[in-house]
């Protein structure tokens, strides 16, 4: 019996432990706001702006509190999914500044939103699959870009697009990142997830002709890259369901400056949130969220912690691991109760036996 009673405390503890593991409770779990068909979202200047897609694509501030939804530059309207960069205010560019994809073209818009104007057109013939500023320093702080047929361009202030490197057509690069100096041997380089190729690669900034795989997902397809800051959250947009979620900062408080990994889970496909952390030249991947059905990821941004003013309310599915886990809990905790009493009666017949002989 003693051991019976044993076995059953380690099972409560396992499978509280278990389903109490932010793979659970948090993963994609926690809604932010309602917004049809969300694509890029970024953190600009002190404030959350998305783009969103309805026939055209239009651009959105929304509230700390992720209630409020306010057009920004009403006078931008643009094609196919649209991804904001925002500048750090190196190498020419003005501090604030946002950049915006549309199709094949990159529209530069001022802070208030009140100015839109085309910046660069990098690759007329192809639409533009994301774009980002080098905030490192290792690639000179211009804005760097990606058609959908793997043409990396950097992009200087004044809009001239300088082509560095081919990817190769059908692999379809979703998205770019710039490791800091801190990740292992891959400091400084530039991270392009590759949506069709199944993979996260690195350009050396030594040498951009130098591309090495950094991870592999052989049933998901990597949709974005982002560098872990600390002490914030992570929002993500899930187009299919018209929402933005997000995950607590508590989840990514052993991973600064770390990379994470969303594939996009799209079309039948799992979605997930991996962390990459590098040691020299190894790199260590650590599955935080998995096997998320169909999720259809889109933009997502890392935004501080202490900005939000929402009270998060778990959705759905964290609140039946937390309803599984208590019900589990109390029907063990009922078995044991049950097999206590039996063990003492037991134990009572047995002296009474003793008594009668």
């Amino acid at each position: 019996m003693k051991l019976r009673k044993r076995a059953l405390i380690i099972t409560v503890v396992l499978i509280t432990q278990l389903l109490t593991q932010p793979s659970l409770i948090y993963a994609a779990t926690i809604d932010f706001a309602v917004l049809k068909k969300p694509v890029g979202l970024t953190w600009a200047n002190g404030e959350i702006l998305a783009s969103y897609r309805d026939n055209v694509t239009r651009l959105v501030k929304i509230a700390l509190d992720g209630k409020t939804i306010e057009p920004f530059a009403p006078s931008f309207s643009g094609e196919g999914e649209v991804y904001l960069a925002v500048s750090p205010g190196k190498s020419g560019f003005q501090k604030g500044y946002l950049y915006v994809s549309s199709g094949n073209s990159i529209y530069e818009i001022n802070p208030s939103g009140t100015e839109v104007k085309l910046f660069s057109k990098p690759f007329e013939p192809m639409g533009l699959g994301y774009l980002a500023f080098d905030t490192v320093g290792t690639w000179g702080y211009n804005l760097y870009a990606v058609n959908f047929n793997g043409l990396l361009w950097s992009v200087d202030s004044s809009g001239k697009a300088t082509l560095i490197l081919d990817l190769g057509n059908d692999l379809l690069p979703e998205s770019i990142a710039f490791a800091p100096e801190s990740f292992g041997d891959f400091g400084g380089d530039l991270i392009i997830t590759l949506e069709m190729g199944r993979k996260v690669v690195t350009v050396s900034k030594k040498d951009p002709t130098k591309i090495t795989v950094l991870a592999e997902f052989s049933e998901e397809s990597p949709e974005r890259v982002l560098t872990i800051p600390s002490d914030s959250d992570l929002l993500l947009a899930k187009y299919d369901e018209d929402k933005i979620v997000m995950i607590p900062a508590e989840n990514f408080s052993n991973y600064k400056d770390a990379l994470v990994i969303i594939t996009e889970g799209e079309a039948g496909e799992n979605g997930s949130v991996t962390v990459l952390q590098a040691n020299k030249g190894l790199i260590l991947v650590t599955k935080m969220f998995d096997n998320i059905k169909n999720p259809h990821f889109e933009g997502a941004v890392f935004i501080p912690k202490n900005s939000t003013e929402i009270t998060l309310v778990p959705t759905n599915t964290a609140i039946l691991a937390v309803t599984f886990v208590i019900a589990v809990t109390a029907l063990l905790a009922a078995m044991l109760f049950v097999n206590r009493k039996k063990e003492r009666m037991n134990n009572t017949e047995s002296i009474n036996r003793k008594k009668l002989q």
